[in-house]
């Protein structure tokens, strides 16, 4: 991925690169109130919930509204911490954009997940070159905003062109923009996890996909005018006649009582019923399971819902790895979404399972497979050894644990000797980075 930008503004962006790293959150959380505040159609493509300060300085709508000021909403929250990290990688790499190719390939795939479009790039940037003005004031020379403007622009380049390809090639194979289909299939797996199978009403089929992509439902609950879509881990196998997702139906911690917030998505889905029509877009979502060397046994570790791309890609990791093995974190056994379906998969082909309740009854207690204490990085390098796995160098690490649990889980596998290179993440929420 070479650098597209002169060589005067590499000079420029390289200088500056500190302070605008220091000032990240607070360029971001100018930009986005800026931004929705003039284009509020963009929250077609923004989660609301992503975008309120620590998840708790009230709804986005409320800035709206003229409620709140741009300055409640400037630090802190999800998707604001995620563009922040994003600026700050491309400016300390702006010699070397091969280490983003990574990361670029999955925003990339986010970005078609939601229908992102070349002129929304423009957008964006005028918004943010104002913002970057705004937070550092004088320090924005003519010579500085000039390089930071065609930055900005050559990274938006690097992103269209790579979703393009992936339109184009999404297209061949699955479908463009939305599709309607009629879910055939409504299971409860705990109490507050259903799998939904969906299949088209359009008589055409399902299309092939990898294990761990992801599948956007575009529905807008509650009469919203403008409501971002919903990504989903496809829990159903390539070859199926259905589509499956399994979720989980949230409540806003911060809110419990006011469904305008976290959940709006979950619990309409929760409220829907067989034969019901739901539109979904293209799957989405780079092939994790590509990720590190088939020559290495495939770990898995996930909290809560983060079981579903582990259940996604367990089947294909037990066809092409040495051994499999599944560490997961639960309330408590009553929670825990797929447990049957792991203890069949793993018993059959002599794999590791390991569950840590938070809150065990007493029949989890008595589970060959339940392990006392939380879910560690010390934990789990422990289990693997034990099972004479070479638990640093001779595992891949697919991670799914959330915001709160990825981090320290990371660090702790790392201080354990696991490089980072084999150590590979999925996400439920914005994308972020899980630097040390």
């Amino acid at each position: 991925m070479a650098s597209i930008i002169s060589e005067k503004s590499l000079d420029i962006v390289r200088a500056t690169a500190p302070v605008v790293k220091e000032n990240a959150l607070k360029i971001t959380g100018t930009f986005y109130p800026k931004m929705l505040g003039r284009n509020p159609w963009l929250f077609d493509f923004f989660n609301e919930s992503n975008q309120r300060a620590g998840r708790q300085a009230g709804a986005f709508s409320e800035f709206l509204s003229g409620n709140t000021t741009g300055e409640d909403l400037a630090m802190g929250s999800a998707q604001q911490k995620t563009l922040a990290d994003a600026i700050i990688a491309y400016a300390l790499n702006i010699d070397n954009l091969d280490e983003l190719s990574e990361t670029v390939t999955r925003i990339a795939h986010k970005h078609c997940a939601l229908g992102i479009k070349p002129e929304h790039y423009q957008i964006v940037h005028d918004n943010l070159m104002e913002a970057i003005g705004e937070v550092l004031g004088s320090a924005v020379t003519a010579d500085v905003a000039a390089a930071w403007s065609e930055a900005v622009m050559a990274l938006a380049k690097i992103f269209i062109d790579v979703e393009s390809k992936l339109y184009n090639e999404t297209e061949k194979t699955q479908w463009s923009g939305n599709r309607e289909f009629i879910i055939t299939e409504i299971i409860q797996e705990t109490s507050n996890v259903s799998s939904f199978r969906f299949k088209p009403t359009d008589s055409q089929g399902t299309c092939p996909f990898t294990p761990g992509q992801y599948v956007t439902v575009y529905e807008k609950p509650a009469g919203r005018e403008y409501f971002a879509p919903r990504h989903y881990t496809v829990t159903s196998e390539p070859g199926d006649e259905y589509y499956q997702i399994s979720v989980k139906k949230l409540e806003d911690p911060a809110a419990p009582e006011d469904p305008s917030h976290d959940g709006v998505m979950s619990g309409y889905l929760h409220s829907a019923k067989v034969n019901d029509k739901v539109h979904l877009g293209p799957i989405f979502g780079p092939n994790l399971m590509a990720s590190g060397d088939n020559s290495r046994v495939a770990a898995f570790v996930s909290v809560g819902i983060g079981i579903t791309p582990t259940v996604a890609m367990l089947q294909s990791a037990l066809e092409v790895r040495p051994r499999a093995a599944v560490f997961h974190a639960d309330t408590n056994g009553t929670s825990h979404p797929f447990r049957k379906h792991l203890e069949e998969k793993l018993s059959e082909a002599g794999g590791i399972l390991s569950y840590s309740y938070a809150r065990p009854e007493a029949e989890d207690e008595k589970s060959a497979y339940y392990s006392g204490g939380k879910l560690t990085g010390e934990k789990i390098v422990r289990t693997l050894k034990a099972a004479n796995i070479d638990a640093t160098k001779g595992t891949d690490y697919f991670v799914c644990c959330g915001p709160r649990s990825t981090q320290p889980i990371v660090n702790e596998l790392v201080d354990q000797g696991v490089p980072m290179e084999c150590i590979h993440l999925e996400y439920f929420g914005p994308f972020q980075s899980a630097s040390l």
